[in-house]
């Protein structure tokens, strides 16, 4: 059975509320900064909202079959507002298009959030779902003590600019401790984050830190380049190569041209072994 009849499916709604023990216990397990994010969710907080309305599609028995891989390939974020602590959000996911390549189905899902002034935020995610991995693992190696990883640090208020428009750069790392945080913080728990036979079931060399979580990492950078609540307009991420746990990466920024119409492009990386693991590029509302 193919996924293509799922094409313009939309799931029921979903009734959320931005509570703030859930805003501290995200902000906690992405390393950001406590102080600042008080009021008003951090924007990668919609990587949260999303896994509020995705496993309605997930976890589907028509879907669930094919999801032995399960791999994010990339995503867009629109945001249209702030993210108050104790709004009322409306969720609603649905699956925009479907595309099948070889043995491999990709999944283009929306979610569309709503408060009770409109909308604040527009996702967008491309899903790669397959019943059997693409390779095979490599030599199994094991996995790291489970409380370590490198440096990880939080983002400045305000980034300043350095030589060449060039951002200073964040160290980032996630032992898989932090990846069960982020897993209850964020509600991904796609398997292939904390368990080491899945993740080699799926191809894997063992279990990967969260497409997601190096995108906040990114969202961090990017924002502190504006004191708004709500400092970033769009966030889009293409996810390139996986991560282990305990490995140090950085995080690069990029301003790219000058400011218009008060909005900032900064060009985004997450790398380490100087691989690109995740690019993409963030719009700020600087102020």
């Amino acid at each position: 059975m193919t996924l293509d009849a799922l094409t313009g499916l939309q799931l029921e709604s979903v009734r959320a509320r931005i509570a703030p023990e859930k805003v501290a216990e995200y902000v906690a397990a992405t390393g950001d900064d406590p102080d600042r994010w008080v009021d008003v969710a951090p924007p990668s907080y919609a990587g949260a909202l999303l896994f509020m309305a995705a496993p309605l599609f997930l976890d589907r028995d028509d879907v669930r079959a094919h999801t032995r891989v399960l791999v994010h390939v990339d995503q867009r974020f629109l945001w249209h507002g702030p993210l108050d602590v104790g709004a009322d959000l409306k969720l609603v996911g649905s699956v925009a298009k479907v595309r099948s390549r070889g043995a491999a189905t990709f999944v283009t899902f929306a979610v569309a959030v709503d408060g009770s002034e409109g909308r604040l935020l527009d996702s967008t995610s491309t899903f790669l779902l397959g019943e059997e991995p693409a390779a095979e693992p490599g030599v199994d190696h094991g996995e790291p003590p489970a409380p370590l990883r490198g440096p990880n640090e939080a983002p400045s208020r305000v980034q300043p600019v350095g030589e060449g428009s060039v951002l200073p750069s964040l160290a980032k790392s996630a032992s898989r401790v932090d990846l069960v945080r982020y897993a209850g913080a964020s509600g991904d728990f796609n398997a292939i984050h904390y368990d080491h036979e899945a993740a080699r079931g799926a191809g894997l060399d063992g279990i990967v830190v969260h497409g997601l979580l190096m995108g906040a990492w990114m969202a961090q950078l990017a924002a502190a380049r504006s004191s708004r609540p709500d400092p970033l307009a769009e966030l889009r991420l293409r996810f390139r190569a996986a991560m282990r746990p305990a490995i140090s990466s950085t995080v690069r920024g990029v301003i790219n041209g000058e400011p218009a119409d008060g909005l900032e492009r900064v060009d985004l990386a997450v790398v380490a072994d100087d691989v690109e693991l995740v690019t993409g590029h963030a719009t700020v509302r600087v102020g």
